[in-house]
């Protein structure tokens, strides 16, 4: 591993990341990078693919999700990976999506070069984009962070409330804001030989911190332990069906939280098929047994049967929830059910690239205790 520190100039921490990044571009070591980077409306900043550096003029701390980074690399690589090396910065949760994609055969790594970045929290959409203070938020956020308030707390998503690793792991090159002061440098490391080669002719000056890295990494993941253990106690009464049918009851089916999913994949989904449509006397006879039948019909069991599809490799990105047009705070269900399937698995998905995913792995001494011989 290999530990360097960028400097930041005149305070400035996202001309000094966009100068950093515009190095890259000019080394020819990648041809490419797909960075956060303001639309023309300056509203919003999404994905986007930069191969002049000239053009680039990114915000790798805005503090907004648009669109899943890992569904995004998995378009790019999934038919046909890159010839040449691409960049692609991303936050701890995307990352760990495309690792769980990558071993469902949706994404390649090939030529990839993933740059992590610590991530300090993200706001919706529409708070993003109508953001109430008179600072950017990504302004906003930083001036909260830096001045270890928690005021920003009350813009995060739910999701970023309770994310467990905002830490990315599996990348090359990591850019860590944890335990830096980062009005004056940014920690940046190499934790491969590809991210290692890269950083080679770049001008950065080593660490001379010492461990203050380590131990800020080390109390942030501790201090974020605690309260997803405390956000599981307090969902713990949502159980049951009667429970889990009120949850759901604003649920209009639209599908909406399966497209903006990483890892809901499939081109041809079961509840967009032919499977659910009948004739009208059989909608009818569901209404007679119990003289009514709500419509649209299958919303609770469009919400289980995705669950049951994809929790093993969840996240807890929270994009679903983002996605609802009803605003049904889905992370109340969905981070307690992955943590407990993921908990009787011993499974963390997207932290080992090697660790394959339980349901594709057949093992002949799993659950005996209920009663399997």
């Amino acid at each position: 591993m290999t530990h360097k520190v960028l400097k930041v100039k005149d305070n400035d921490i996202l001309k000094s990341t966009n100068d950093f990044l515009r190095h890259l571009l000019s080394s020819g070591k990648i041809q490419a990078l797909l960075v956060p980077q303001n639309t023309p409306s300056k509203k919003v900043t999404f994905p986007v693919l930069i191969s002049d550096p000239k053009k680039l003029h990114g915000d790798i701390l805005a503090p907004v999700l648009p669109a899943s980074t890992a569904a995004i690399v998995s378009k790019m690589t999934k038919v046909q990976p890159p010839s040449k090396p691409i960049g692609v910065v991303m936050r701890s949760c995307q990352i760990r999506a495309l690792i769980e994609l990558v071993k469902l055969n949706q994404a390649n790594l090939t030529n990839i070069v993933i740059i992590g970045v610590d991530c300090l929290g993200t706001f919706p959409i529409n708070t993003f984009t109508e953001f109430p203070e008179k600072q950017t938020p990504t302004q906003f956020l930083l001036e909260t962070w830096t001045k270890k308030s928690d005021e920003a707390e009350k813009y995060l998503r739910s999701a970023c409330r309770v994310c467990k690793d905002p830490i990315p792991t599996n990348a090359d090159i990591i850019l860590g804001f944890y335990g830096a002061a980062i009005e004056k440098e940014i920690f940046v490391e190499a934790y491969s030989e590809v991210g290692k080669n890269i950083l080679t002719d770049l001008t950065l000056e080593d660490e001379k911190q010492g461990k203050s890295r380590e131990k800020a990494v080390k109390e942030i993941r501790e201090e974020k332990a605690k309260k997803c253990v405390s956000f599981l106690k307090e969902k713990e009464g949502i159980k049951g069906i009667d429970k889990i049918a009120e949850f759901f009851d604003k649920c209009v089916n639209c599908h909406n939280c399966r497209q903006a999913c990483p890892i809901c994949y499939c081109k041809e989904c079961l509840f967009d098929s032919s499977v659910f449509d009948a004739e009208a006397y059989k909608f009818l006879r569901k209404a007679e047994i119990k003289g009514l039948f709500k419509m649209p019909n299958d919303a609770l069991l469009f919400q289980l049967g995705r669950m049951n599809h994809m929790i093993l490799s969840c996240v807890e990105c929270g994009l679903c929830e983002q996605a609802c047009p009803n605003a049904i705070p889905l992370m109340d269900v969905f981070i307690p059910v992955a943590e407990n399937a993921q908990k009787e698995f011993d499974y963390h998905p997207g932290k080992d690239a090697k660790d394959k995913i339980p349901m594709i792995v057949y093992r002949e001494d799993e659950f005996l205790e209920v009663g399997e011989k």
